[in-house]
C-alpha cells in the first residue's frame, strides 16, 4: 500500500486501483488511496464511488463508526446507488448497532424498484430483531416469499429468528419452524433457544429429543439453550441428563458451555458438581468465578461466599451485588455498609440492584443516615427509579421511623 500516492494518473481508471481497493486492510491506507483519487478530480471518485463505501464498510466492524460516517458521506454523494452499495451500508448498520438505518436504507431500496438478494435480506432480519421491528419482520417476510428466497436456508432462519425474537409470538415462530422445507441446527437451536427463554422446559427438551431422533447432533448453543431452561427452573434432574448426554457424545466443553454448567449446578443446589464443573474449566472468567460466587450466596455461606469473592481475580457490577445480598440475606447490615463504601472507593458505579440491597441494610440496622444518603445519591441519578428500588426506600424509612416520609414516598 505505500505505492498508493504515487499511481499514476493513467491508471486511476484501472483495475490496479480496484485491487488497491480490496487490498485496504486500515483506514490509513483506505484514506490515502480517497485522498490520491480525489485528487484526480471529482470523476475518479465516482468512478469508484461504490467500491469505496464497501471498503469503509468493511472496515467499520472493529474500528468504531468513523468507517461507517466515511461510508455513509460516500453513499449520500451517489445519484443512483446500486444494490451492491445499498447491500453494503445495510450490512455495516445491522452489525454496528444501527438496526434503524438499515431499516430505513431497506425500505428506499424497495421505493427506488432495486429487488434485495438473498445475501442482503437475512441482515434486514437481524435489524428488526435488533429494533424490535416486528411489523418489518413480517413484511420483509412477503418479500422473501415474493423473491422465492423462502427455501434458501440461511434466509429462512433468519427469518425464524425474526419471529422468535421479535415477531408476535413465540407460536407464529413454531408454525414457521414447521413449514420449513429444510431444517439445520441453526434452526433447531434457534426454536430451543426461544422455548429455553420462554420457560417452556417441555417444549425445549421435546424438540431436543426429535432433533435427536432426526439425527442432528447437538452443539454448544443448543445445550447452553437447555442448560439456561433448567437454571432458571431448578430442573436438576434434566440438568444431570444433559451432562450425561455431553459426556457420552463427547461434546466440547468451551467457556461458555462450562459457565453454563457451573451457573445450572449452583442454581439447582448441587454446590458440590457446581464447584467440580468450575475446577474442570481449563480457562475460566469473572462469569465462571461469579457463577460460583452466586451460588454460595444463595445458599447462605456467607463465610464461603466472603473468602471466594476475595480470591476473584476479575469482579463485574453482578460479583459485588452478589456478595452484598449475600451480607444483607445473612442479616450482615455492618459487613453490607462496609462492602458498599468499598465499591465506591473503586470508583466503581452502583446500580438500582445494589442501592436496593444497601437500602435494606439501613433498614436492618436503623442507619437512618446512611440511608438519607443514598436517597439523595438515587435523586440525582435516576430519573425514574424501578419499582424495587422505590419499596427499598419506603422499606428503609418506616424501619428507621420516619413513618411521615415513607407514606409521602408511597403517595
Amino acid at each position: 500500500m505505500s505505492s498508493v500516492l504515487a499511481l499514476p494518473a493513467a491508471d486511476v481508471a484501472s483495475r490496479h486501483v480496484l485491487e488497491l481497493l480490496r487490498q485496504c486492510r486500515s483506514f490509513y491506507h483506505l484514506d490515502q488511496l480517497h485522498v490520491h483519487l480525489l485528487l484526480h478530480g471529482s470523476s475518479a471518485v465516482a468512478s469508484f464511488a461504490s467500491q469505496l463505501v464497501a471498503s469503509y464498510c468493511a472496515l467499520s466492524g472493529g474500528a468504531g463508526h468513523g468507517g461507517l460516517c466515511h461510508a455513509r458521506q460516500m453513499f449520500d454523494i451517489i445519484p443512483y446507488p446500486d444494490r451492491f452499495t445499498y447491500s453494503s451500508l445495510i450490512r455495516a448498520y445491522s452489525n454496528s448497532g444501527f438496526p434503524r438505518e438499515a431499516l430505513c436504507l431497506h425500505r428506499d431500496v424497495l421505493r427506488r424498484g432495486i429487488l434485495p438478494n438473498e445475501f442482503t435480506l437475512p441482515f434486514v432480519l437481524k435489524a428488526c430483531v435488533r429494533a424490535r421491528a416486528a411489523g418489518h419482520a413480517l413484511a420483509t417476510h412477503g418479500v422473501v416469499v415474493k423473491l422465492g428466497f423462502v427455501c434458501q436456508i440461511f434466509v429462512a432462519n433468519a427469518l425464524l429468528h425474526s419471529y422468535a425474537s421479535a415477531g408476535p409470538s413465540l407460536r407464529d415462530a413454531r408454525r414457521f419452524f414447521d413449514e420449513m422445507a429444510d431444517r439445520n441446527v441453526v434452526s433447531w437451536n434457534t426454536m430451543i433457544g426461544g422455548y429455553a427463554q420462554a420457560g417452556d422446559t417441555g417444549e425445549a427438551c421435546s424438540l431436543f429429543r426429535e432433533m435427536r431422533r432426526q439425527g442432528l447432533l447437538a452443539d454448544e448453543f443448543t445445550l447452553v439453550s437447555l442448560l439456561l431452561v433448567c437454571s432458571s427452573e431448578g430442573n436438576l434432574q434434566i440438568g444431570r441428563l444433559l451432562r450425561c448426554h455431553m459426556l457420552a457424545s463427547g461434546s466440547r466443553v468451551d467457556l461458555i458451555l462450562g459457565n453454563a454448567l457451573v451457573d445450572m449446578y449452583g442454581k439447582c443446589g448441587d454446590l458440590w458438581m457446581a464447584r467440580r464443573c468450575f475446577d474442570m474449566m481449563r480457562i475460566k472468567n469473572v462469569v465462571s468465578w461469579t457463577s460460583m460466587l452466586c451460588a454460595l450466596a444463595n445458599h447462605g455461606l456467607v463465610d464461603a461466599a466472603s473468602n471466594w469473592f476475595d480470591q476473584m481475580p476479575e469482579r463485574n457490577i453482578v460479583s459485588w451485588n452478589a456478595m452484598i445480598y449475600c451480607y444483607v440475606q445473612g442479616g450482615r447490615s455492618r459487613e453490607t455498609l462496609d462492602l458498599y463504601s468499598r465499591m465506591k472507593s473503586l470508583g466503581l458505579t452502583p446500580d438500582e440492584i445494589t442501592l436496593a440491597a444497601v437500602l435494606s441494610a439501613c433498614g436492618q440496622n436503623g442507619d437512618l443516615a446512611s440511608g438519607k444518603l443514598i436517597h439523595c445519591y438515587v435523586r440525582d441519578i435516576f430519573s425514574d427509579p424501578g419499582i424495587t428500588l422505590l419499596n427499598s426506600l419506603l422499606d428503609m424509612y418506616a424501619r428507621c421511623g420516619q413513618v411521615d416520609t415513607a407514606l409521602g414516598l408511597f403517595t
